[in-house]
């Protein structure tokens, strides 16, 4: 008894000598509390990677948003900006070449990653160069896999658990490899096809038709190389907003806005 009363009070030193350590590190106490959720991509995306497949109806009245192709030091930081404003976490899955050290603005894209993953969004697997896994052999297409979970682990020190295929193409052989190293493949329920889009106002329209089909939500597709879309954002958030207040207003159902994990993990 007389051992632990000494004990404990070197204890409490060292959490008092711990604690502002843990702070600088980390941000404050609030901080903390708020990074350890699955939903933080910068610092817990290992929690997503269990293996599975997300296709969008997971679960009912959530949509989360999802950008495919980047990053691009043109148009990624715009979304990222309204991404912060709307306090909404995206998950992103990256193609390699674009932040490879002999593409043109690679340096510039490995900035916008690491910009990406500070913010805390998510970061996910979209192949080295964008093929159809689907149409290659199997060393080839693990190789297109590799190389950009190779690079973000050098960039970033981080692991990628999230894969998309490129064209939504995917194959039994495929999925088993994936799941064996941990990836969860994340497919989508809901695509305006914003490559299509002329104009901002134009997608905010597609978006608005896409999600009147499927009021229950999903996994929205964008792409943030397009500047359109990084444009149309904000509109598409407040329309959804003032769909929600009419949809609350008559006591039926919103869409809540959330990470992907919420899909994952349901």
């Amino acid at each position: 008894m007389h051992r632990q009363d000494k004990t404990l009070p070197k204890l409490i030193i060292l959490v008092i000598l711990l604690v502002p350590i843990v702070v600088l590190g980390f941000g404050s106490l609030k901080d903390i509390r708020y990074k350890i959720k699955a939903a933080d991509g910068n610092r817990w995306n290992h929690l997503v990677g269990q293996g599975r497949i997300v296709r969008g109806e997971e679960v009912k009245n959530k949509i989360t948003f999802t950008f495919d192709d980047g990053p691009d030091h043109r148009t990624t930081p715009i979304l990222l900006n309204e991404l912060d404003k709307y306090h909404v976490k995206g998950t992103f899955f990256i193609n390699g070449h674009r932040f490879h050290s002999r593409t043109a603005a690679g340096d510039e894209n490995k900035a916008v990653l690491r910009d990406i993953i500070r913010r805390g969004h998510l970061v996910g697997n979209h192949t080295f160069s964008h093929k159809d896994v689907t149409a290659l052999d199997a060393e080839t297409w693990k190789s297109e896999v590799q190389q950009v979970a190779y690079q973000v682990s050098e960039l970033t020190g981080q692991p990628l658990k999230l894969f998309r295929p490129p064209f939504g193409r995917i194959n039994r052989d495929n999925i088993t490899s994936l799941s064996r190293n941990g990836y969860t493949v994340v497919m989508w329920n809901l695509d305006p096809l914003d490559w299509m889009a002329e104009t901002p106002r134009a997608l905010l329209r597609r978006s608005q038709r896409v999600i009147e089909e499927n009021p229950e939500g999903g996994v929205f597709l964008l792409h943030d190389t397009n500047r359109n879309t990084a444009q149309a954002f904000p509109l598409i958030m407040e329309w959804i907003a003032e769909r929600n207040a009419r949809l609350a207003a008559e006591g039926r159902p919103t869409l809540e806005i959330v990470g992907i994990d919420q899909f994952i993990n349901n």
